[in-house]
C-alpha cells in the first residue's frame, strides 16, 4: 500500500467510493473512531485508482462494483492521533447491482483482518449532521460535479 511515515508525519494515497442506494449513501468508520469516511482504501504499487476501489469494495464488502466516473481529487492536510497527515484521495462514483449491501439494513458491521468497521446507509439530507471527513463532502454530496474537481482541504 502507498503509505509511509517519517519524522514529519504520514502520507497516504487513498481511493474512496460514493455508493448510493436511492437517497442514501454508504459511509463507514473503524469501530473505535468517532468520525466517518467514505469506504475505500489505499493504493497498492502499480495499481490504478479504478482497480483500487474495485478491489477494496470486494475485500471489505464482498461485492463487485463498477466505476462510473471520477468526481474529486482531494489533497487533505489533517492531524490524526497527534500525527500530522498528508493524504491524496481520488473519489469515484461507483455502482453495485448486488443487493446484498441493501439487504444488510441501514447499519451493519464488517471485520477485515484485525479491524472491525461500522457501515451505515445515511440519507443525503442528513449527511451534514454526521462527523464525516474530509469536510468538503458534506457540502458536495447532494450536487455532484459534472467534471473532475480538485479540492485542497486543511484543518480549521
Amino acid at each position: 500500500m502507498i503509505n509511509f511515515k517519517n519524522e514529519e508525519g504520514t502520507f497516504n494515497f487513498r481511493v474512496a467510493g460514493l455508493l448510493f442506494n436511492k437517497d442514501k449513501i454508504l459511509i463507514h468508520r473503524a469501530i473505535n473512531d468517532d468520525f466517518y469516511a467514505l469506504p475505500g482504501g489505499r493504493l497498492e504499487m502499480f495499481e490504478s485508482t479504478e482497480t483500487t476501489i474495485v478491489r477494496e469494495m470486494k475485500e471489505e464488502l464482498g461485492v463487485d462494483v463498477k466505476v462510473d466516473r471520477l468526481l474529486w481529487i482531494c489533497e487533505d492536510f489533517y492531524t490524526f492521533n497527534n500525527n500530522k497527515c498528508h493524504e491524496i484521495c481520488y473519489y469515484y462514483l461507483i455502482e453495485c447491482e448486488d443487493t446484498a449491501l441493501i439487504d444488510k439494513g441501514d447499519l451493519f458491521y464488517v471485520t477485515e483482518g484485525n479491524f472491525k468497521f461500522e457501515f451505515r446507509w445515511v440519507d443525503i439530507k442528513d449527511i451534514k449532521n454526521e462527523e464525516l471527513y474530509p469536510k468538503f463532502l458534506k457540502d458536495n454530496l447532494e450536487k455532484l460535479p459534472s467534471s473532475i474537481e480538485r479540492i485542497v482541504e486543511t484543518e480549521d
